[in-house]
């Protein structure tokens, strides 16, 4: 091998090397606002810890297109009611190192931005 090669494949390590130290938010949770519709109707879910489905709150995360069954405890400072629908602003935050025995994404209430008893 000559120098300019040597020396071409040294930099173009070295411009690697920088380009993938550079990603520094690949350590730093992920937070952001998001609005969650809670249906009426609840469903079934299985637990991690659990063969037996249990009951809980059917949500709908806005952007996606189907509603999920999770724990009725799943949103912080949120007290679901049956027989009601809501929308709801929350704080999503998305652990970059969540904890073994539990899922990624915790989600806090803001605020309840309506409610709704559907009869």
């Amino acid at each position: 091998m000559n120098k300019k090669t040597i020396i071409t494949a040294l930099l173009a390590l070295i411009a690697i090397g920088l380009v993938s130290c550079n990603s520094d938010n690949n350590y730093e949770d992920k937070v952001e606002q998001v609005t969650v519709y809670v249906s009426a109707e609840t469903g079934l879910f299985y637990n991690v810890s659990n063969t037996t489905p249990e009951e809980g709150m059917r949500i709908l995360i806005e952007g996606e297109d189907h509603y999920i069954c999770v724990a009725f405890n799943t949103i912080a400072n949120f007290t679901y009611e049956k027989g009601n629908e809501y929308e709801l602003l929350v704080k999503k935050t998305t652990l970059v190192n969540p904890p073994k025995d539990s899922g990624s994404t915790r989600y806090e209430l803001i605020r309840i931005v309506s409610q709704r008893k559907i009869e």
